[in-house]
């Protein structure tokens, strides 16, 4: 299997695919909560869940985007600053709650549809905006997404909204 079409997969499978696995997705993390429970702070110094949701995005739209070619700047991406943390949306706004989770869906299979599509000479070559390879890069986001998606777990059983097993 070309390197390409291995990391595309992980991409998906461990982000939007909602079967059970090993651990549980980002899919099923961001399902079946409030726009109320997902921008809520469990603490201080505590991200909400919704603002994880869109920091999972920006890092994913980001990313393709320098794959594309492109470049971008935290303000066209809705970012205060290059942390990449746009603000949670209206606690009243289930609409804007699902959007989010919705288009942090889409840039992952985006990303992931852009990667399948890449050379092993495109993986190979330097992202130095990431300071490595693009390959590199790729892994690092796979990385990102499963520290985040484990954050909004923590997160959840803070609010005691588990998630039950399937």
């Amino acid at each position: 299997m070309p390197e390409s079409t291995h990391l595309a997969r992980a991409l998906e499978r461990h982000f939007s695919n909602p079967k059970p696995a090993a651990f549980t997705n980002f899919v099923v993390v961001t399902d079946g909560l409030t726009a109320a429970q997902a921008a809520a702070l469990p603490a201080p110094r505590f991200n909400s869940v919704w603002g994880i949701v869109n920091h999972v995005w920006y890092w994913q739209e980001s990313l393709l985007r320098l794959l594309r070619g492109g470049a971008h700047t935290h303000s066209d991406l809705d970012a205060p600053d290059e942390s990449g943390w746009p603000p949670a949306g209206n606690v009243a706004d289930e609409s804007a709650w699902f959007a989010a989770c919705e288009r942090a869906l889409a840039a992952n299979a985006a990303l992931a549809k852009f990667v399948a599509g890449m050379s092993a000479e495109e993986l190979e070559q330097p992202l130095p905006v990431w300071g490595n390879a693009r390959s590199q890069a790729i892994i690092s986001i796979i990385a990102h997404n499963s520290y985040h998606t484990c954050e909004i777990i923590s997160v959840r059983h803070m609010q005691g909204l588990w998630i039950e097993k399937t």
